[in-house]
């Protein structure tokens, strides 16, 4: 039995891997990432992709952030890392700590009725 036109069409297009053209540009960058966007352009559109300077031109300022973000974000991580804990002083208080003692507050009525409610509890403390 012989196969109509699309189910050849299928079985050709299940042989081939499935490549989109955001793949195609990265992988043409990747091969000459110091290349104009008008050259990457045009090679992939000999290869049969239908693809403009501005997607090439926009593809390569996606990698650059992200490989800056990337670069950043290790930058960071590796500085958190290097300062040691006893580095920060006793008496600083975190932003979290404030955020409970300015809900405190506004729960109590002001400040003056805070300062009185901590110093009765610091006397059932004691």
């Amino acid at each position: 039995m012989a196969k109509n036109k699309a189910e050849t069409e299928a079985t050709a297009e299940a042989d081939q891997p499935k490549t989109t053209k955001a793949q195609a540009i990265r992988d043409a960058l990747a091969a000459d990432p110091k290349g104009m966007p008008k050259d990457i352009a045009d090679k992939l559109t000999a290869e049969g992709w239908n693809v403009a300077a501005n997607e090439v031109s926009q593809m390569k300022y996606q990698l650059k952030a992200a490989k800056k973000k990337k670069r950043q974000q290790k930058a960071a991580a590796k500085a958190a890392e290097a300062v040691p804990v006893a580095a920060v002083p006793a008496d600083m208080v975190s932003v979290a700590a404030l955020q409970k003692a300015k809900k405190l507050i506004q729960e109590l009525g002001g400040v003056k009725e805070a300062k009185q409610a901590l110093a009765a509890l610091s006397q059932l403390l004691d």
